[in-house]
């Protein structure tokens, strides 16, 4: 009688999947106005820039995740 071949020599062989290897990537949350405003309000107290600058810079530190 034959031996059976199993299955689990064939998974043995294939290259392992990366299971959420995508997911790694977490979508960026939602910057809200009111992250904004908090950040730029910090940014008024730190003296740097005046009120819209404070908003630009506020906006852009928070999408690039600072």
């Amino acid at each position: 009688m034959a031996p059976k071949e199993t299955k689990t020599e064939a998974a043995v062989t294939e290259k392992p999947t990366t299971r959420g290897a995508t997911s790694r990537r977490a979508a960026a949350p939602e910057i809200t106005q009111e992250m904004i405003a908090e950040r730029a309000y910090h940014n008024s107290k730190a003296g740097q820039g005046g009120t819209e600058d404070n908003w630009h810079r506020a906006e852009a530190e928070l999408r690039q995740g600072s």
